[in-house]
Order: C-alpha cells, then structure tokens, then sequence
C-alpha cells in the first residue's frame, strides 16, 4: 500500500519472512523476495506492508498449525496424482476402456486439490513446497510402480482414500477450533466427494 492506503499489489512468491514482535515499541520484520519489476514498484521507502491475515482476522498461531496440516496434505496428493497417472497410463485387462477414462478423471481431480491447497497455504500466510524431493519426505502415501492389474489399482486408490479421508477430518477439526471457515469448507467438500468415491469404487470392485 502507499501510504494513503492504495493497494499497488500483492508479494506472492516470498523466499522467507521473518516476523519479529516487540513488546514496548514497533516490531521489524526481514522479507526476501526474488528481484521483478513489480517487487522493486511496489517495495519502496515509506509504503505499508501488511498480512493477508490482517483482513481475515485469523489468529497467526492457529492458522501457522493449519498450514503445517495442509503441507503434509498437498505431499500427500501430489504422490496420489502421480500414482493415478501410473495407473491411467499402464492399467490393462477388461476393465482398460472403463479405468483408462476413470483414472483420468480421478488425476485431473486431484491436480485441481493441488492448486486449491497451496492457495489456501498462500492465504494463510504460508509457503506451499513445490519441489517434488520435499514431497517425498512428506509425504504419508508412497510411490508405486508398474501396477497394470486393475484389482491392484483400485485397492491401492481405496486405502489411498482411506488415508487422505482420515487426514481430511483431522484439518477439518483444527481448522474448526481456530475458527477457520474456509478451510473447514474445503475439507467438507473434499470429504463429500472422496466419499462417494470410495463407494462407487468399491462397488466396482465388487
């Protein structure tokens, strides 16, 4: 903002914050962005920073536990989203014309929860990781390789489910006792689907 509080944009990719609070006087605080053109616009002398949670009036503290759970989600899903490309890709047998198409429908789905939970990271303040090393020492699901039978593919989706489900309802709660709404909605949502997923699949499989 300028200092007659005109917005003139929003510092999205943040190398690191350090946010020091003082007791008696004014805090400081050592922000590192990468150098564009509109960081050197908008980061001069005499303009006012402040926090998205500034305006969503979320307490830092509960909303800091809540990204760290939202983290260990996207991990989490990232894996399930290249797992499902695996199986879309190598899946064979009868079922081929039926999984091939489902397969997809289920990665395109995941990569859409990607997005909506680094953005919901990126508003409560946080870094969402990008790097698919750091996913992999996150990550609760694991890797799978070569699977081609559909049998072996639906029950590695189900417990996959099995798992996000369970951690879904664990950041439904945390989300809900530091009074974020938003949060609770997603994972609302996310839970209604997976659901509904689970039964369908599990009545394919018979």
């Amino acid at each position: 903002y300028t200092s007659d509080m005109v917005l003139q944009g929003i510092v999205e990719k943040i190398a690191s914050l350090i946010w020091t609070r003082r007791y008696w006087t004014c805090g400081e605080f050592k922000l590192l962005v990468p150098f564009t053109e509109d960081h050197a616009r908008m980061l001069v002398k005499n303009n006012i920073i402040m926090k998205t949670l500034n305006y969503t009036h979320l307490e830092e503290k509960g909303a800091n536990t809540i990204v760290l759970s939202l983290q260990q989600l996207l991990a989490d899903f990232q894996i399930h989203y290249a797992n499902l490309r695996g199986f879309h890709w190598n899946i064979k047998g009868h079922g081929f014309f039926v999984l091939h198409s489902k397969f997809e429908d289920l990665y395109n789905g995941a990569a859409e929860k990607v997005d909506e939970i680094a953005e919901r990271i990126l508003m409560l303040g946080g870094t969402p990781a990008n790097k698919y090393s750091d996913y992999l020492k996150m990550a609760q699901i694991k890797e799978v390789d070569g699977v081609n039978k559909a049998d072996d593919a639906l029950n590695h989706i189900l417990e996959t489910y099995g798992h996000l489900i369970a951690e879904e309802r664990k950041i439904l709660s945390l989300a809900s006792s530091h009074n974020d709404e938003v949060t609770v909605a997603m994972m609302s949502d996310y839970l209604k689907e997976q659901e509904k997923m689970v039964w369908m699949l599990t009545a394919y499989n018979g």
